[in-house]
């Protein structure tokens, strides 16, 4: 862990109890709207990971990707301190944690997959595409013995179970790189097509892949926007108060880059965040994504 981490994690306590205090002096809402991110885990840490779920359950609201929506839509208040969990990528993992640790806890989330990635029926063939795509510059020998993709029986199961998939291109490639149209609506539109017709279900929510502002484009937003209700990065923040439907603040729970394991944050580390801590390191890269719309 960094040492701007243990920092954070130290301080976790502290900025707790000074945001409650704003909050009884009325000088801090509240209300909170937030968006939890994670990727694969990894069957030594599930025990962590759930309860991690536990510990947030005695604080913060879970709500599923519908009452998201509609709390982000003004449909409905946003009230309380409230989390939206979703997971990345579409690792085979996902589904194990969604029954052995979701279902029983009663948390619906939201799977972003790439539609190329849930194709792949051969083990090889999606280790490759991991190292290739997700993690370029790696070599599927070197990736953990677990990584591989789920199926579409995978994501039947977790929409039977409740859960919301969401588009996450075909391929992950970096949306800003992509130089034509025509290759933009090839990953952000086609791909979102294919799981509509494979699952029977409206795509409405997409996730940009790497998350970061440098990934994104003006371009690769006004097709986005065209063709979902809600598009998510990876940029820290609250969205309880002015986010955009187009530019939504979502916190990574885990360290993306622990390769070739994405541990899961700390109780204190995560929860620093989720007061906001890092908030005003984002603040910029979210007005800047917030202003591409006025551009479309």
């Amino acid at each position: 862990m960094s040492l701007h981490h243990h920092v954070l994690a130290a301080a976790y306590y502290p900025i707790k109890q000074a945001k409650a205090i704003g909050r009884q002096l009325g000088f801090a809402s509240s209300n909170q709207l937030r968006v939890l991110l994670y990727h694969d885990i990894d069957p030594r840490n599930q025990a962590s990971f759930a309860a991690q779920m536990r510990w947030l359950k005695k604080s913060w609201n879970f709500v599923s990707a519908e009452q998201f929506a509609a709390m982000v839509s003004g449909q409905e208040p946003i009230l309380g301190r409230n989390l939206l969990l979703t997971f990345d990528d579409g690792f085979a993992s996902n589904r194990v944690v969604a029954e052995e640790v979701l279902n029983p806890m009663g948390i619906k989330a939201l799977f972003f997959v790439m539609s190329d990635f849930v194709g792949l029926e051969d083990v090889d063939e999606a280790r490759d595409f991991i190292a290739q795509n997700i993690l370029p510059g790696t070599r599927a020998a070197e990736l953990p013995a677990h990584w591989r993709n789920m199926g579409w029986t995978d994501l039947e199961a977790l929409l039977q179970a409740g859960h919301c998939i969401g588009g996450h291109t075909r391929t992950h490639a970096r949306l800003s790189q992509l130089k034509t149209l025509s290759d933009l609506e090839r990953e952000i539109i086609s791909g979102s097509d294919v799981l509509e017709q494979r699952l029977g279900v409206s795509i409405e929510h997409f996730a940009y892949t790497f998350g970061d502002l440098a990934s994104f484009s003006v371009q690769a937003l006004a097709m986005a926007r065209r063709r979902y209700r809600f598009v998510y990065s990876g940029l820290r923040g609250d969205n309880a108060r002015g986010a955009e439907s187009y530019a939504l603040r979502r916190d990574s729970a885990a360290f993306q880059d622990a390769f070739p394991n994405y541990n899961v944050f700390s109780n204190n580390l995560l929860g620093a965040f989720l007061e906001g801590a890092a908030d005003f390191r984002y603040a910029e890269d979210i007005a800047t994504l917030s202003s591409w719309g006025g551009k479309v």
